[in-house]
């Protein structure tokens, strides 16, 4: 009995080991360059701002600046490409600053499309990334890759973009959940 009890623990702690981990990928690097090959801006007209999400603090997050956009012409897109465990339900969340004088759009809508996903919860125009949701974490939805590099592509559809109504595109986050009782 104590054999099979030492053989449970030590496989117990084996899966544990192997267990998916929360992933977070910033739109730029430390150093404020693009987070090439994670995160690539597609289209439009793409710079970098020192409006930091307000989560910045008391998460992982590194980056000086943050990727925006200030003109929908043309189109603005970028996409992630996250190194996560195919089979794995994920949350997904993403995060953006703002300020008083360099707001984020209050009435943008964003497209999301998702290759290598099984299955997800994720709309397809979502407003997540409007300014009421600055300084937080903003749920998207969830998705379940069916492969280790799944890639989702933001592009823009509608709202106001310009110098003082942004598009800010910070950090995007992965936490695993709990796999369901089958």
């Amino acid at each position: 009995m104590k054999l099979l009890t030492l053989a449970t623990l030590t496989a117990i702690s084996a899966l544990h080991c192997f267990a998916a981990e929360t992933v977070t990928i910033e739109s730029r690097k430390a150093d404020g360059t693009p987070n090439a090959p994670l995160w690539s801006e597609v289209s439009g007209k793409w710079g970098r701002s020192k409006n930091k999400t307000g989560v910045a603090s008391s998460s992982a997050l590194v980056a000086e600046n943050v990727s925006i956009c200030v003109t929908n012409s043309p189109e603005p897109a970028f996409k992630i490409s996250p190194e996560l465990e195919a089979g794995t339900t994920y949350k997904v969340e993403i995060t953006f600053g703002g300020s008083s004088a360099h707001a984020a759009s209050p009435d943008l809508i964003v497209a999301v499309s998702a290759a290598g996903v099984a299955a997800g919860t994720i709309l397809t125009n979502t407003p997540v990334f409007q300014g009421a949701g600055a300084d937080n974490w903003n749920s998207l939805g969830t998705i379940t890759p069916s492969t280790n590099h799944p890639t989702l592509t933001f592009m823009y559809v509608s709202g106001t973009l310009s110098k003082e109504s942004r598009w800010y595109a910070d950090a995007i986050r992965f936490t695993p959940q709990p796999k369901q009782a089958e």
